[in-house]
């Protein structure tokens, strides 16, 4: 994630430079008929909590019942126990004209606990047209921002279910403990111009029913309506298109359809869609990587001048950290933000941001945090300061004194502002502040100067085979890391954590 306005990195002192400012927010066929789910096609995709679920987010003194919460000490009113999502449907209305969303979700699940009675999911706002299971209706009800839907009778542990849950209406804006930089997350409308959505980390809630939290992982399938000569984007690659569908869009207009399939799991911070009036460029890397990004045309020019480098750059990257790990990649260009965000696959990009640093530094997250999430929101510094580091790399890939350079220059100025917080627990304000990105940097620059570089992305390459898909802990880590290293790394990360 970078944030073009409010992250812009400190004067590096020892170099006399300004850094340019990084971050997350740096601000198969498809699928036919109604989705169902043999028991013998259900594969985990749910990271089992690793610690102790706490009952009070952070700062605050709101009790969060276990059943409420996927377990995350930090964030521990995102997510929900007792159930395993598979894969996601969503079946969207969406016109620019209007924040009106006419929406649909199926979702296809399994229990991981006995004797389940109630699902619940992450969804605030909207009117819900009917929860059904197998074309009954169910009852539910709302509780803070939650929807706990009654399932007609409890499901054994491993037992397969599908959730259709219509839904309509403007979504709810409510500004985020996390992201204090923009107004809210979730969808975002340029009135008669388009539309998108970033979520990270807290926002899929404010668009889509979910399980809102990366330990829960799943697939997905985007069947959006769009006005016609619209574009809709998604996630995934685009598997089927319609023109001229009569009424489709909430006022009655007529729409087009565009269907987006991703088979691979994708935390539903980083789902995303965009309409609006694009220009589709595609290429391949040298190494093979299909390559495809959606521009408006007032800035195709503009990008054309880096296309030709970000097929490098993933090659690059490819070799440094392990193959691509997803069918596609590509970045789709947004109005009004201010900010950028690795959504997976289909990169929210800025529009005053189409530099190498933004580029390299959102590329770079498609290993850091897609492929390999966080356990826990708190922390971020894995997935900003590596990406952020990443990205030092790449514009110092031919010169690597100038690299040793500028990161001991930036220690320097770490050091000599130290923010009074630990860099894996940061408060909920500044989980997208200073120290994520730049001292995450750090610390990663440091770790490669402890283990040498063989060890080093070694260790990397491991982690991601090992937990690639998934969510991992920055135990996890440090326990991947240290078998690369053959020495034990305590000493390293309590002298960074303390």
């Amino acid at each position: 994630m970078r944030n073009s306005k409010q992250f812009v990195l400190v004067t590096v002192l020892l170099a006399g430079v300004i850094l340019a400012g990084c971050g997350g927010y740096r601000p198969v066929e498809p699928a036919t008929g109604e989705p169902t789910l043999a028991v013998d096609t259900v594969v985990p995709t749910f990271t089992p909590i690793n610690t102790v679920a706490p009952t009070k987010a952070p700062g605050t003194t709101v009790l969060v019942p276990e059943n409420l919460s996927a377990g995350d000490p930090y964030a521990p009113e995102l997510g929900n126990a007792g159930y395993d999502v598979q894969h996601y449907t969503l079946e969207l209305a969406l016109d620019p004209a209007s924040a009106f969303v006419d929406g649909r979700v199926i979702i296809d699940a399994a229990s991981t606990m006995d004797e389940l009675g109630q699902i619940s999911l992450d969804f605030v706002g909207f009117e819900i047209g009917e929860v059904s299971l197998a074309g009954a209706p169910l009852s539910f009800f709302r509780q803070g921002k939650k929807l706990i839907v009654d399932l007609p009778e409890p499901l054994a542990v491993g037992a397969p279910f599908t959730l259709d849950i219509a839904y309509s209406g403007e979504p709810a804006i409510v500004a985020s403990d996390y992201v204090p930089f923009v107004s809210h997350l979730g969808l975002f409308t340029v009135p008669d111009d388009s539309l998108f959505v970033i979520s990270e980390p807290d926002g899929a809630r404010y668009w889509f029913p979910s399980n809102d939290h990366p330990r829960d992982k799943a697939m997905f399938r985007f069947e959006l309506i769009v006005p016609e000569g619209m574009t809709g984007v998604a996630n995934g690659v685009l598997v089927e298109t319609q023109t001229d569908i009569s009424q489709a869009l909430p006022g009655g207009a007529d729409g087009d359809l565009y269907v987006w399939q991703h088979d691979y799991p994708v935390a539903t911070a980083l789902v995303t869609v965009a309409v609006g009036d694009y220009v589709r460029m595609e290429s391949v890397s040298p190494g093979g990587v299909l390559l495809r990004h959606y521009v408006s045309p007032e800035r195709q020019a503009e990008f054309e001048q880096v296309e030709a480098t970000i097929g490098e750059m993933m090659d690059w990257m490819s070799d440094l950290l392990g193959p691509y790990p997803f069918e596609a990649f590509g970045f789709v260009t947004v109005t009004g933000l201010g900010a950028s965000l690795e959504t997976q696959t289909m990169v929210i990009l800025s529009e005053n941001s189409i530099n190498e640093g933004t580029m390299s530094h959102e590329m770079a997250h498609m290993w850091f945090g897609d492929w390999v999430n966080l356990d826990s929101w708190g922390t971020m510094w894995r997935n900003e300061g590596f990406a952020t580091y990443i990205s030092y790399m790449w514009d110092e890939r031919d010169d690597p004194g100038a690299l040793d350079h500028q990161m001991e220059g930036l220690a320097q100025s770490i050091a000599a502002n130290e923010s009074g917080y630990p860099l894996n627990d940061p408060p909920p304000e500044q989980l997208f502040g200073r120290d994520s990105y730049s001292k995450g940097a750090v610390v990663a620059h440091a770790l490669r100067q402890e283990m040498g570089d063989e060890a080093f992305f070694d260790g990397l390459r491991a982690y991601f085979e090992l937990y690639g898909g998934g969510a991992a802990s920055d135990a996890e880590f440090q326990a991947v890391m240290e078998a690369a290293a053959g020495v034990s790394l305590d000493g390293f990360f309590e002298g960074w954590f303390e």
